[in-house]
């Protein structure tokens, strides 16, 4: 359990989830990596250029986020489309602003830019999806990888109208969802209880971080903290007085602006995910959508790490079929857990054979709620692999963490020593 849930590091950090893929491929190609190779690869590989006729969609999305030279060459008959309908004219665009054009995506917002490179993998880093330093996959990295088809990963080197992977499915969100609220749920809860439901923009949003991340500061300045924590608070602190000063400039917003780069990546990636909506794709304006109001009522008071561990623990999966309109019926008996813990274990276990409990639980309870409309709480899939191990103690090993506590699983073949 993290003992501070916010973001490491989010300055001008990659917006659309969907880039995560390529990431992540990347990353599980090794067992050790570096920034410049994951971040260098993830913009020469969405910066790849395609000759592809333009469509109306194309036109308005490069217009209003793409230098217009990318229509110089072949300008004449450009216009003569536009004014007499002719043929379309065939340009060059890179595949990621294919992908960002499309009508069905839920933001356009996000375009990786060069200059960049090097920052995009934070994401990656702050969501557990990828180990800090040696920046190779975690085990979250590869429940992630495990809901996404081949075809997804294909699509960033080969552009295919027929599937976008910059879209995130309900699977992947759910797991994304998990993640999100697991590593920076201190300031993402606050956030939603403070914004207009209706009608909010980043910059009204980005006022509300300087209170928010004091609070969370006054809270854990109570207790004993090791140093690198002691040390995330104190950048916490200095970020929100860079926003307080921006904000009492009165200088124009945008840029390199400390809020802009605070607040971006908690906006967002929940477009992606489906609790926020977007009236203009283009635009950081926001409204909470249907389904991120139930996701607001049940997240909605002060919430410390603990409570915010306890909430993803037991009720996780009840407020996403709720909010997702599933109507979901609780396993609860070992019985019918249990299989769906083999198959998760099955999906993510390492080379040794073993996975964290808690992912197992996660992964599992993902593709039941999902593909069969059950909910498994991970307190109660730990529960039900501890009692399924009690009747079948040659079926499932466990490792226990430092404290003593049940950490990995591994499922083995029914047989009894000799």
């Amino acid at each position: 359990m993290a003992d501070l849930r916010v973001f490491d590091y989010v300055g001008r950090s990659m917006e659309r989830l969907g880039f995560l893929k390529r990431l992540l491929k990347r990353a599980s190609a090794t067992s050790t990596s570096n920034l410049e190779n994951l971040g260098k690869d993830l913009i020469s590989t969405v910066s790849q250029k395609h000759r592809v006729p333009i469509t109306k969609a194309r036109f308005e999305y490069v217009k209003s986020r793409v230098r217009e030279d990318i229509f110089k060459s072949v300008k004449k008959e450009v216009d003569l489309w536009i004014k007499e309908g002719r043929n379309p004219p065939e340009v060059y665009i890179e595949i990621q602003d294919l992908y960002l054009a499309d009508p069905s995506i839920p933001s356009q917002a996000g375009r990786l830019v060069v200059d960049n490179w090097r920052r995009y993998p934070a994401l990656g880093t702050n969501l557990c999806l990828i180990r800090k330093g040696t920046y190779s996959l975690n085990t979250r990295g590869v429940s992630f990888l495990s809901f996404i088809n081949p075809e997804e990963l294909n699509a960033f080197t080969k552009y295919d109208p027929e599937t976008n992977p910059l879209k995130i499915n309900r699977q992947q969100g759910l797991l994304l969802l998990y993640s999100l609220i697991e590593n920076d749920g201190e300031v993402i809860i606050p956030l939603w209880n403070n914004i207009n439901k209706s009608l909010f923009t980043e910059k009204e949003a980005g006022d509300l971080l300087p209170n928010i991340y004091r609070k969370i500061i006054s809270r854990h300045r109570t207790r004993l903290l090791p140093v690198d924590i002691r040390e995330r608070l104190d950048v916490i602190e200095d970020t929100a007085r860079s926003i307080e000063k921006v904000a009492l400039s009165g200088k124009g917003y945008g840029g390199t602006s400390p809020r802009e780069t605070a607040i971006r990546p908690r906006l967002e990636p929940y477009v992606d995910i489906g609790i926020f909506t977007k009236t203009n794709r283009i635009k950081y304006e926001y409204q909470v959508s249907s389904v991120g109001e139930v996701w607001l009522e049940n997240l909605s008071g002060d919430r410390t790490s603990d409570d915010i561990g306890t909430f993803l623990q037991s009720q996780f999966f009840a407020t996403s079929a709720a909010a997702q309109a599933i109507t979901a019926r609780t396993l609860t008996s070992s019985d019918e857990i249990v299989p769906y813990l083999r198959s998760a274990w099955n999906a993510i276990s390492s080379s040794n054979g073993y996975a964290p409990i808690e992912e197992i639980a996660l992964v599992a309870g993902v593709k039941a709620l999902i593909e069969e409309q059950l909910i498994i709480e991970i307190e109660q899939a730990r529960k039900a692999l501890v009692a399924f191990q009690k009747d079948n103690p040659y079926q499932v090993r466990f490792t226990v963490d430092r404290l003593g506590v049940l950490a990995h699983a591994k499922f083995v073949e029914d047989s009894a020593p000799s």
